[in-house]
């Protein structure tokens, strides 16, 4: 993984350390929302820096997913 990717997934990890569980469930949906946002984007990353190293440029890469 890229160091963008892996920071990305570092942010969405911290935010889930930071949300308050209730039960077996967490108690509030913004911030696991907000997570799987960053982990989405992580692999966006990821998935351009692949694309990159297997020979595309820039102008190639996928503009959506």
């Amino acid at each position: 993984m890229s160091r963008e990717a892996v920071r990305y997934l570092e942010n969405a990890k911290e935010i889930l350390r930071s949300a308050k569980i209730e039960g077996k469930f967490y108690g509030d949906k913004k911030p696991v929302r907000e997570a799987f946002g960053k982990a989405y984007l992580s692999i966006l990353e990821d998935i351009n820096e692949t694309l990159l190293k297997k020979g595309f440029i820039k102008k190639e890469l996928p503009k959506s997913v």
